[in-house]
């Protein structure tokens, strides 16, 4: 082979694995646009987890908005007490488990990555519970989408998502039964349900809201601390707005300016000894006597300015 045509392999092959690697960065972050907590260094291995996560939780979300009402559970819900009722075998429990996993389907998306935000986002997506189970299933088809784009030695996305559903419905039928069955679980999601029932914000679970991606609607992002925090954000945005702008770059310049001038007549002394604290004692000496309506004497004032006035020394 001629040294031309070895170079000109080469570099068609460095040209090919940039044009890779740049792909798999496009993926990757139209998928850490929908779960921002993926790491920079993700492969297919993480999104397909985020994925599974994100229907399991919302599986257990929908527990504790609908499934508490419908099966009997036991007021003491102790370990004892669990055992002895046997909620994972109660034909309530099955009938709540089939209602979960049917609004899960596995398909795949047609989401763009825009589109998935918005739809993360969007009000009707969830409540104070979290996401419902109908979007989790889009929104992991979405990822499952862009996981199979990481998989090379993947070549039918029908194949690998039935795969994926498989295992996503045995992780959600887990969940659920794992919930009716250990007692600081269930009472957690009683608690939960209590509290959004009776109008009170949800407390914070711990977990991210459907591992961080529900726009904070199940994981207390309604209360005042993060009302607080929004607040304080836009009145930061607004004044950063407003030095940007053409009116407040001029204020801007005029406070600089001012400060300059009034530092050069007012602190500094004929030695160039910095004297502001002495202004400053002797403005409040003199707002003083004022106040008090007393007459200082000539002598006086002329004693007190020497002590006060570094100038005298």
């Amino acid at each position: 082979m001629r040294p031309v045509d070895e170079l000109r392999d080469r570099l068609h092959a460095a040209r090919r694995r940039a044009e890779i690697a740049g792909a798999r960065a496009d993926v990757l972050a139209q998928a850490r646009a929908v779960v921002p907590e993926l790491p920079r260094d993700a492969d297919a291995g993480h999104l397909e987890r985020a994925a599974r996560r994100l229907v399991r939780r919302a599986a257990q979300d929908e527990f504790a908005r609908e499934g508490i009402t419908r099966i009997p559970v036991p007021e003491a819900t102790g370990r004892a007490e669990l055992r002895r009722a046997d909620l994972a075998s109660d034909a309530a429990f099955h009938a709540v488990v089939e209602d979960v996993l049917s609004a899960v389907e596995i398909v795949p998306s047609p989401l763009e990555s825009d589109d998935a935000v918005a739809l993360r986002d969007a009000r009707a997506s969830s409540d104070a519970y979290g996401l419902s189970p109908e979007v989790a299933s889009d929104l992991a088809s979405y990822l499952l989408g862009r996981a199979f784009l990481l998989r090379d030695e993947e070549r039918d996305l029908d194949a690998y998502l039935d795969r994926h559903e498989r295992q996503i419905r045995d992780d959600m039928r887990s969940a659920l039964v794992r919930l009716v069955r250990v007692p600081l679980e269930l009472r957690s999601a009683r608690e939960r349900h209590n509290r959004i029932a009776s109008g009170l914000a949800p407390e914070p679970t711990g977990t991210a809201h459907g591992a961080g991606t529900a726009g904070g609607a199940g994981s207390g992002a309604s209360g005042a601390g993060a009302a607080a925090r929004e607040a304080l954000s836009q009145r930061a945005r607004s004044a950063m707005d407003h030095a940007r702008a053409e009116a407040g770059r001029a204020a801007l310049g005029a406070l600089r300016s001012g400060a300059g001038r009034a530092f050069e007549r007012y602190g500094r002394g004929d030695d160039g000894e910095d004297v502001r604290g002495g202004e400053a004692r002797s403005a409040a000496d003199r707002a003083r006597d004022q106040r008090s309506g007393g007459q200082q004497t000539g002598g006086h004032r002329a004693a007190e300015q020497a002590v006060h006035d570094p100038r005298s020394d």
